[in-house]
């Protein structure tokens, strides 16, 4: 097998996938897996919102439920701009923090 890094415009990563794709077919088609396969992605997409600084939504609803039950959780849109806002603070009109 050639590895080339950049050979006919696919890269490593992507024959990586294909080959443990194709070399667990039984376990990923499998019906049975299916649920712990999207748990797996549901975790990734997570995971990969928190290194980019998107917070995540649904664990501050949860965690308002079950720490805070007598206080209403704020909706999705104030929820995002008041992170941003405590992330990128503009108190007396000047950036603190570069947004980029």
């Amino acid at each position: 097998m050639n590895l080339k890094f950049a050979k006919g415009g696919k890269t490593v990563i992507y024959k990586i996938i294909k080959i443990t794709i194709m070399s667990q077919k039984g376990l990923i088609f499998s019906p049975k897996n299916w649920s712990r396969i999207a748990t797996l992605w549901q975790g990734l997409q997570q995971s990969f919102r928190l290194m980019v600084g998107v917070p995540d939504y649904e664990n501050y609803v949860e965690h308002m439920k079950k720490h805070h039950p007598d206080l209403t959780p704020m909706d999705a849109k104030t929820f995002y701009r008041h992170c941003i806002d405590s992330r990128y603070p503009t108190a007396g009109g000047n950036l603190k923090k570069c947004p980029c």
